[in-house]
């Protein structure tokens, strides 16, 4: 009798071993979130809301840190009264009037200047929000004509001479290990 219980038991211990470790690697989210939940914006600009003001893949396109910045995006308002967006990227200032209930989509809009751009492209720019008596301070990234797309926004046009690594000043060659 003794013998039958004691296989019972083991039977039994290895049963919940087997369901432990299913249960471990059948994606089970007991421990994990699902990365389903997660918001996040595939843009290549920040968005943040700042009280009535939703902002929208926002971003500064520029040659070098001390050349004109060109910001792009969409400024939401969602408030029944025109508001007024105050843009401060590393001491240049920007203003941007958004009409009640509209938006304004920069890409169409004339063009919102920072008088220099505040960090190399591919860096961010540390970059102060304002409207009403709300403000955010966020890093704002900086692209650069290499991105076809922001190429046609480039304040003062872009160069002749295509940007890679061979005649951009300072590049740096990659280590190969040998």
């Amino acid at each position: 009798m003794k013998n039958a219980a004691h296989k019972k038991l083991q039977q039994l211990g290895l049963g919940a071993a087997a369901l432990a470790v299913l249960t471990g690697v059948s994606g089970c989210a007991y421990i994990s979130p699902q990365a389903t939940t997660d918001s996040f914006a595939p843009a290549d600009g920040i968005q943040m809301d700042l009280g009535d003001l939703q902002l929208r893949n926002v971003l500064v396109v520029a040659k070098d840190a001390d050349s004109e910045g060109r910001v792009l995006g969409t400024v939401i308002n969602n408030d029944d009264s025109d508001q007024t967006l105050t843009m401060d990227a590393d001491g240049s200032t920007v203003k941007i009037d958004v009409p009640a209930n509209k938006e304004v989509v920069l890409e169409k809009s004339e063009p919102v200047l920072l008088q220099r751009a505040g960090a190399k492209p591919g860096l961010m720019v540390n970059t102060t929000f304002r409207a009403e008596d709300k403000d955010q301070t966020v890093s704002v990234p900086v692209l650069d004509y290499t991105f076809p797309y922001y190429a046609s926004f480039m304040p003062g046009g872009v160069p002749s001479t295509p940007a890679n690594p061979s005649n951009t000043p300072n590049a740096e060659k990659a280590e190969c290990g040998h």
